[in-house]
């Protein structure tokens, strides 16, 4: 695996491009967990861990799944001749937990809206409950899509059929991450996670998060089709923001290099501007 680990000059700014490799060496640091990390070999056991699934544990309680008890729900669309379900079963308020920085998704039933949001921003006292269990979409009596939530996060199997009941897609996630996700550790235990590389169909798809030995995010940011795209973020341990790095908005885009806006010391003065001379 190469690590390129860039820094700012005051007096110049660095573009990160193949054309300015030779300027990025003369300024190397080094940190314990970098921002711009290339992947070499993302099938490597010894170093990263795939997200296989896990096979189903049956309860003898229905209600109960990954030893959790929950409720049932259910909300019903009807337009025109198409009535659309769905079941599904929610965490009651004491079983609640806050969606983590580095959740993907996050789902809960909105029990006042009587509808199923995905959003990990909870207004202050919203009645909701967090997806946990099996879940169906039906149009008619026709199943569409079947799967699991665990805590508001998708789980295990998903699978999509058609209005023929023929197979159209199926997904295997690990609480919310896809199954082709890569998980990398500190330590050989893995009990101290270092990166999390979101794969999806062998692409890095999705948000991309690094971890300082002692849990505190190090850097994230957006892949769009094994690209980076938009702002990329880096912390100090301490958790203050220590640099930001644009690239393009959309991936491919050969002409807008990117670069290093903005940098700040551990302290949180802002000691770079690309905006200021």
């Amino acid at each position: 695996m190469k690590v390129y680990l860039f820094f700012l000059c005051s007096f110049f700014t660095i573009s990160l491009n193949a054309q300015d490799a030779a300027i990025v060496d003369l300024f190397k640091v080094a940190y314990d967990t970098p921002l711009t990390i290339e992947l070499n070999d993302l099938n490597s056991s010894e170093d990263h861990e795939p997200l296989e699934e896990i096979k189903k544990i049956k309860s003898v309680n229905p209600n109960v799944y990954y030893g959790i008890k929950s409720k049932k729900g259910f909300t019903k669309n009807v337009k025109g001749k198409n009535a659309t379900t769905e079941l599904f079963f929610f965490l009651s308020p004491e079983d609640f937990e806050d969606p983590t920085t580095f959740d993907q998704n996050f789902y809960y039933f909105d029990r006042k809206k009587k509808k199923i949001v995905n959003s990990k921003n909870i207004p202050k006292n919203q009645q909701i409950g967090l997806l946990h269990g099996q879940y169906v979409r039906k149009i008619n009596d026709q199943i569409i899509e079947k799967g699991y939530y665990y805590k508001g996060k998708k789980h295990m199997r998903w699978i999509f059929l058609d209005r023929n009941d023929i197979l159209q897609n199926k997904e295997i996630y690990w609480k919310g991450w896809t199954q082709e996700s890569l998980l990398r550790f500190y330590d050989k235990k893995r009990t101290h996670l270092r990166e999390v590389i979101p794969i999806h169909f062998g692409d890095r798809q999705g948000t991309y998060y690094a971890f300082h030995s002692d849990g505190v995010v190090a850097a994230t940011g957006e892949y769009r089709f094994n690209e980076k795209i938009g702002m990329w973020k880096e912390y100090y341990p301490n958790k203050k923001l220590k640099r930001e790095i644009k690239y393009p908005n959309e991936p491919y885009d050969r002409t807008t290099p990117a670069l290093i806006t903005r940098e700040w010391n551990d302290k949180g003065t802002l000691i770079y501007d690309v905006k200021k001379p």
